[in-house]
């Protein structure tokens, strides 16, 4: 019988067989598993051959690498011990649910490292996997809570202990919220229900989040390291660096937040002179003193001619304090860079923080740092003597042992697999690879079932007297490069490459026989998707909708739009053509069409392209009369069109008005559904607020009817009300999430419509935030002397206006803070 630890350390419990058996959306890890049970050597053998290949790994993997030193096929990625070390914090906090985050990048090993902290403290807590296939949050969190006190009687008093929640999947909700959050609501409201009160955690989530690390990273040096953690993290950066250089991306970034400036100095310092025949190093200390486009301009030109003439990728350090400078230059780099096979820029750029946490996530790249590389050779070689000759075809653990050169995936293709695409470019073998090729390239750690393979086999086209062959003689050709494993108690029905970088080589290749992206991706609607939808609702959302992270904020559209964007001359149509039978086949979807009218007012050129826009954006709502963030993109289309207008010489008044009332009615009907939003959740949809903030400076500049603009001056004061205390109180971290250009846009838009007579834009503003705590705090933040040369604006209020008083005061007390001259003791007594 299975067993389970309990309230007291190092004890365990049994599990009854009815129990057990109805965690069905629970993957347990049994502090005894295997340890009672016969292990067929040849059946492990297999399983750790497979792990090797590049299939996913299974418990048996774990404790044969435990307990049969042949068949050791684990080695501890960097990262492990930190993950223990945060899961061990997390036992000891009071509150009942908890989490761990691991971000790791597809092909890295997360899943196995994630899989490996479960499996170390299986003897210490109820260790558990979340079944991502048919994931039911609800479901999942009755059964953590029924595992949390060992039965699934609502009020049962048994021992209790807390659970380890392995939560690994790119999916999101039906709502488009992450799993996590939906997860930890149903996890409370089950707490709640059954009136559970626990000194320790009821459970903790290891949240494992795939993430692209290769454009941009965000890296924190903690105060006052030792000379050991300087020198790992010296080595973590080095890592980021070596990582970032193996890209096809123009420019990438690492963000350096750093309190200490002189470790911060010495530190970058030491990395450049490292570096320096490597690359070609630059430093800007202070580069962005003003905000004159024509200084970036000439800037920007000056970095690229010494790229140009070094000829070698230049690591450029910056420090600045405003991301729009920023955004600028990287603007003017891009544009006059093509893509290669190593970026031309990777800009160090160091941001100075008055508090500096410690990072309280892991993160694994597809890089080894220096003691990762030392075990995997040692790996290498018990590799090599336990399978000889086969060891040249365990492809998954040879690319990671290897460093993940893009040059070892490249490797693995053979010349009979090239010859075989060549000569046999439409048969059902290549086109199957051609699928697997773009999904796992584009959606890592994805698979087939193979019914679905055998599926599209039998829709193949055939001789009438020719036997259909099996999925198996279809990929004979590519079969050292595919992997058949089993998911859950089904055996073998499950198929994907080895590696998502031999799924890179493969379009690679792919590409020079001609076939394209675009051609693979619709064809693969065609063939694979029509009337099989339901079966791949992740894997198109997330390589058709989902928009990845850029350098600054998210990119305009998913990853492979872009890349076929950048593909061919035709793209714009080649990416119409694959967006349109998408939101024809994901019918009840809205995320396809407003995908289409996003590319619509973005990318196509010509008069009717709003009117295209405004028609999918307005049927993606019809999909979805909700959801606010899918009625943004009517606001936008609108704002953009209005935009358009601006540009052009005529005088179309009655067409200008018309199109700004009607952004200005789609925002206000967002702004409703966002209100309607934040009853049911907590966090607040302000796009809509934003939205109309900009429209209403178009609208200013372009002097339209000035009794149109006079009624709008209430609602813009509303909203910049809003902002104020929004910035200020809702997010005080702001910044990582809004960038600089949207506090900007909100304060013009004010100065905009209240500025009077010889009055600057600046002092309209700042008379604007004597009146208000948000406003007062936000001199704390920016000039204090500012709020000294306007303390007359609040000056001698009257007693008996509260509100005025507390003004007074409190802006009295911030002056006295920074040694300001300010009233009296007995002058804020008297008040």
């Amino acid at each position: 019988m299975y067993t389970l630890p309990t309230s007291i350390d190092n004890e365990t419990i049994p599990v009854p067989t009815s129990l057990r058996d109805s965690l069905s959306f629970l993957d347990v890890v049994w502090a005894n598993m295997f340890e009672t049970e016969d292990i067929n050597p040849d059946a492990a053998r297999q399983q750790q051959t497979d792990f090797l290949r590049g299939a996913p790994p299974r418990w048996l993997n774990f404790y044969t690498s435990e307990h049969q030193p042949t068949l050791k096929s684990m080695v501890e990625r960097d990262g492990f011990n930190d993950l223990i070390q945060l899961v061990e914090q997390r036992k000891r906090k009071g509150s009942s649910i908890t989490d761990v985050s691991l971000q790791y990048q597809p092909g890295s090993g997360g899943s196995t490292l994630a899989m490996q902290v479960l499996w170390h403290f299986r003897k210490d807590l109820r260790c558990a996997r979340a079944i991502v296939s048919g994931l039911n949050t609800e479901e999942v969190s009755k059964q953590v809570v029924d595992l949390f006190v060992l039965s699934n009687e609502e009020r049962a008093n048994q021992d209790k202990r807390t659970v380890l929640l392995l939560l690994d999947t790119k999916e999101k909700m039906d709502n488009d919220l992450p799993i996590k959050k939906v997860l930890c609501k149903n996890l409370i409201e089950e707490i709640h229900k059954r009136d559970i009160m626990t000194d320790t955690p009821v459970v903790i989530i290891l949240n494992c989040i795939p993430t692209d690390f290769s454009l941009t990273d965000t890296m924190i040096i903690p105060p006052n390291l030792s000379e050991e953690a300087t020198k790992q993290f010296k080595e973590k950066f080095l890592q980021q660096i070596r990582l970032q250089e193996k890209t096809q991306s123009k420019v990438t970034i690492i963000n350096l937040h750093y309190k200490d400036s002189s470790g911060y100095t010495l530190l970058v310092s030491e990395v450049l002179s490292d570096l320096s025949e490597e690359f070609t190093c630059e430093a800007l200390r202070e580069p962005f003193n003003a905000d004159i486009e024509s200084e970036i301009e000439k800037m920007a030109k000056e970095l690229l001619s010494t790229y140009k003439t070094n000829k070698k990728t230049v690591l450029l350090r910056l420090d600045h304090k405003n991301d729009k400078p920023l955004r600028y230059l990287l603007k003017n780099l891009q544009s006059e860079l093509k893509c290669a096979d190593r970026p031309a820029f990777i800009i160090i750029n160091a941001v100075s923080k008055s508090a500096i946490r410690v990072p309280g996530d892991v993160k694994l790249k597809m890089e080894l740092l220096p003691d990762e590389q030392e075990r995997f050779t040692q790996k290498l070689q018990e590799v090599q003597k336990e399978h000889k000759k086969m060891s040249q075809k365990l492809h998954a653990f040879n690319i990671m042992q290897g460093g993940f050169q893009k040059e070892d995936a490249e490797k693995v293709i053979t010349e009979e697999m090239a010859n075989h695409i060549e000569k046999n470019p439409k048969s059902s073998g290549t086109r199957l690879l051609s699928f697997l090729a773009l999904v796992n390239s584009y959606v890592p750690g994805s698979h087939f079932s193979k019914l679905l393979c055998k599926q599209f086999i039998d829709k193949s086209k055939w001789h009438p007297y020719e036997r259909k062959p099996s999925l198996e003689i279809i990929l004979k050709p590519f079969g050292d490069i595919t992997v058949i494993f089993s998911e859950g108690q089904q055996k073998a029905n499950c198929i994907r490459l080895a590696h998502p970088m031999i799924a890179d080589a493969c379009l690679k290749l792919l590409t020079k026989h001609n076939v394209t992206k675009s051609d693979i991706a619709c064809e693969f609607l065609k063939s694979m998707v029509r009337s099989n939808e339901i079966s791949y609702v992740q894997i198109c959302k997330s390589m058709l909708v989902t928009r990845p992270k850029g350098l600054m904020d998210k990119e305009k559209f998913s990853k492979l739009v872009l890349d076929i964007l950048d593909e061919s001359e035709n793209n714009i149509k080649q990416c119409i053509d694959l967006l349109k039978p998408a939101s024809f086949l994901f019918s009840t979807d809205p995320f396809y069409p407003q995908a289409l009218a996003r590319f619509y007012y973005i990318k196509v050129t010509g008069e009717n392209k709003f009117q295209k826009a405004e028609k999918w954006a307005t049927e993606a709502i019809n999909r979805d009369q909700e959801k606010s963030h899918i009625k943004d993109t009517l606001g936008q289309v609108r704002k953009n069109h209005l935009r358009s207008h601006f540009k052009k010489t005529s005088r179309e008044i009655k067409v200008r008005l018309a199109i700004a009332q009607s952004a200005i009615d789609a925002f206000s009907a967002e702004a409703e559904a966002a209100e309607v939003e934040l009853e049911k959740e907590t966090t607040f949809n302000n796009r809509c607020q934003f939205g109309f903030l900009q429209v209403c400076n178009v609208i200013c500049d372009m002097n339209l009817k000035k009794e149109y603009i006079s009624d709008l001056r209430g609602d813009v004061e509303s909203r910049y009300d809003f902002f104020e205390w929004y910035l200020v109180y809702s997010r005080p971290s702001f910044k990582r999430e809004e960038p600089d250009y949207f506090c900007e846009d909100v304060e013009e838009c004010y100065m905009h419509y209240f500025k009077q007579g010889e009055q600057t834009g600046e002092m309209t503003l700042n008379e604007k935030k004597m009146k208000s705590f948000a406003g007062l705090l936000h001199f704390l933040q920016s000039d204090i002397n500012v709020l000294e040369q306007n303390l007359n604006a609040i000056g001698n209020p009257q007693s008996d206006n509260e509100t005025q008083m507390v003004h007074y005061i409190l802006a009295n007390i911030i002056l006295s803070q920074f040694d300001k001259p300010c009233a009296n003791l007995q002058d804020l007594q008297a008040k």
